[in-house]
């Protein structure tokens, strides 16, 4: 059994994008064999995310290969870490239902444990195999996160990857989820304790508001 290629989660999002699709490209060989690449379709090709009914075998194969970490997922630790382990074995995982229902289970654990990078790089992942609302996605998971349990670490990197996302909602003129984003930012950073940082994002807020076209 050959292991899935290793990335560093800590790589800017296009870098990520990269390497994961150079993951996907490969495929395992023998023993003492080099590994053989396969011809990804082009980029602009993307799968439509599964449907319900395609989802049942996924669904049940997540929970018989992944048994272990999930049954731990019930403290914030262990939802953490499972999906974290979701998200690496996503990285190469060729049945394209299973890898969308993986992605799907590591971004809600992520949300469990607060950990707003996860939520990100799940979102990263999918993007570069399937077919829809990235940003809608992104800011749907991060509101979920329930700020009160957060501590300034992990509420400090919610509100840098809620800064992120407005960045990229404000340059496809999505100024709504800019905005909400954005604000979601100023409570994190509220949450972490950085007075300077919440004020900053919150000049940043009426900066973006200001170029919404009036109701």
């Amino acid at each position: 059994m050959t292991s899935s290629p290793r990335i560093d989660f800590s790589w800017p999002r296009s870098a990520l994008l990269l390497a994961s699709l150079a993951a996907t490209a490969a495929v395992a060989a023998e023993p003492g064999e080099r590994p053989v690449m396969r011809e990804l379709p082009p980029a602009a090709v993307l799968d439509r995310p599964p449907s319900q009914r395609d989802l049942v075998d996924a669904r049940a194969e997540l929970q018989r290969r992944f048994r272990e970490p999930l049954f731990r997922a019930g403290t914030a630790a262990g939802a953490n870490r499972a999906a974290e382990v979701l998200l690496d074995a996503a990285v190469a995982e060729p049945d394209r239902a299973l890898k969308w229902e993986m992605l799907a289970e590591a971004r809600r654990l992520a949300v469990a444990a607060g950990n707003a990078l996860v939520i990100d790089q799940a979102i990263v992942l999918a993007s570069a195999s399937y077919e829809f609302d990235e940003i809608e996605t992104e800011l749907r998971a991060l509101t979920e996160i329930p700020l009160r349990g957060l501590d300034p670490g992990r509420a400090m990197r919610l509100a840098e990857v809620a800064e992120r996302l407005a960045t990229r909602a404000e340059t496809d003129r999505r100024f709504d989820d800019a905005i909400a984003a954005q604000s979601l930012a100023i409570r994190a950073w509220q949450r972490a304790g950085n007075k300077a940082a919440a004020l900053k994002a919150a000049e940043r807020h009426d900066a973006i508001a200001g170029k919404r076209a009036p109701l």
